[in-house]
């Protein structure tokens, strides 16, 4: 029997109007955009990509657009999530995992990706930061380049680790772009994500504290389906959400060892839940022999929905 993972994207693909046309449409899932809130629903719906791009602002919204976007399918398209054994999300997409897993519901998702927005968002007005992405070469190459150079120690982590040759850095907006530089002055490929913030570094560390405190007042369950975090890529073994949770905003998101576990673990079909496509692009680059598909945005699920 086949074994489906249904993954969530992380923020990047974001696009104005994200929902929009789903909540028009379909009334079932007012009650996510409800409890998302008036003023973030009109973000999502009617505000420009740079007030959507937020992270206090970014990180609710997308969840929401997930969650409809679950809801939706579980409605119209069941058949969909025939052979669900297996969730992930990177690194924001993680609370749509953790809510399809069950282990938290769906307003606690919301309540939970707004707070760590807020913070995350707080954290980083303490300094410029600034995250890339480093193509077309490995984990231990990059590794190689920041330990090679002096003036990154402390100021440039390795914040993601996407598949064999795409490693995301975060860190200090100038040595970020001193990098950069470097890179490209040995033929190297990098590019500037579109995000406001160290994410998944030391910088983040401000923001733990206080997140741990919402985290210890949410009632977890035991999952499922399973569930893989970002902070180990391997099956969830019990470890205390508490601590999974409040790990992955300071810790590197190990997106390629989750694949390689999941695909280990029997997993034959992939469905993204966007928005975007990264997840399924870097699925059908690394791994052969497998189903993916993608839902992109609002018009993805309605022709998928009414095909």
């Amino acid at each position: 029997m086949e074994k489906l993972a249904v993954i969530f994207a992380g923020q990047g693909s974001q696009y104005e109007g994200m929902g929009s046309k789903l909540y028009d449409r379909y009334p079932e899932i007012r009650g996510i955009y409800d409890s998302l809130g008036k003023e973030l629903t009109d973000i999502s719906f009617c505000g420009s990509i740079d007030d959507i791009s937020k992270t206090n602002n970014l990180q609710p919204i997308m969840i929401a657009f997930q969650l409809a976007v679950l809801k939706l399918i579980r409605a119209h398209k069941p058949e969909l999530l025939k052979g669900l054994k297996s969730t992930c999300g990177l690194s924001l997409g993680e609370y749509s995992a953790l809510a399809l897993s069950e282990i938290i519901d769906e307003d606690d998702a919301l309540r939970l990706v707004a707070i760590r927005g807020a913070l995350m968002g707080k954290a980083s007005e303490n300094r410029s930061s600034k995250m890339l992405a480093i193509l077309k070469m490995t984990e231990d190459e990059v590794r190689e380049v920041l330990q090679s150079h002096p003036e990154f120690e402390g100021k440039v982590y390795i914040a993601n680790i996407n598949s064999s040759r795409q490693i995301i850095v975060s860190g200090e907006g100038a040595a970020i772009d001193e990098l950069k530089d470097f890179l490209k002055s040995n033929k190297k490929l990098a590019k500037p994500l579109s995000v406001s913030g160290a994410f998944h570094t030391p910088f983040m560390e401000s923001a733990r504290s206080p997140f741990i405190e919402m985290l210890e007042e949410t009632s977890f369950r035991a999952p499922e389906i399973s569930y893989y975090p970002n902070v180990t890529g391997e099956k969830y073994d019990g470890t205390p959400m508490v601590h999974v949770l409040s790990e992955q905003i300071v810790s590197p998101v190990l997106l390629y060892k989750t694949f390689k576990n999941m695909v280990e673990d029997g997993v034959t079909r992939f469905l993204e839940i966007g928005p975007g496509g990264v997840l399924s692009t870097i699925l059908e680059r690394e791994f052969e022999g497998l189903e993916v598909s993608t839902i992109k945005n609002d018009d993805d699920l309605i022709e998928l929905l009414e095909a």
